[in-house]
């Protein structure tokens, strides 16, 4: 009878451990905080669009986006991004156009400034990568799990929306 307690009682140790084990290093919102602030770039094969890119600061769990593509003042584009971090890991889903993508992309690799996000089951992109630069700006990225098709913004410190004057 003493032996099943024993037994009973290392087998709830251990299903409590297995369910609540913290995050595994560098999974923590706290090293995306990077990523806050507000940040423009251009777009388009000829640079004549704007790309406003505003990220939130990390809380405990969360951190929010929203990306806008302007073109001779006006909205042609935008996009939604939640960044969540669950017992799972640290995911980010994009919604493009509002609409939530497919697939969530798993934080793969945050050190030094530069986090990789990865959904290798999605069709395009696989990989969405940020990396501050030398300069303070910060390289956005998006590709196929290769250079092949990858595209990339220089976004650099931009002027955060308030109301007008």
């Amino acid at each position: 009878m003493k032996t099943l307690l024993i037994t009973c009682m290392v087998a709830l140790v251990v299903a409590s451990l297995v369910t609540h084990q913290p995050m595994a290093a560098g999974k923590d919102l706290d090293e995306l905080a990077f990523l806050s602030g507000c940040w423009e770039g251009r777009f388009g094969k000829d640079g004549s669009g704007t790309m406003e890119e505003i990220y939130t600061s990390p809380s405990e769990n969360l951190m929010l986006g929203t990306t806008r593509y302007l073109k001779e003042g006006k909205a042609v584009d935008y996009e939604f991004t939640r960044i969540e971090k669950t017992e799972d890991g640290v995911f980010m889903t994009p919604y493009p156009g509002g609409r939530a993508s497919e697939h969530s992309f798993r934080l793969t690799s945050v050190e030094g400034g530069r986090a990789v996000f990865e959904a290798p089951e999605h069709d395009f992109p696989k990989r969405i990568i940020y990396a501050v630069n030398e300069d303070g700006s910060r390289t956005a990225r998006i590709d196929g799990g290769t250079d092949e098709g990858a595209r990339e913004w220089q976004l650099h410190s931009g002027p955060c929306p308030g109301p007008s004057r």
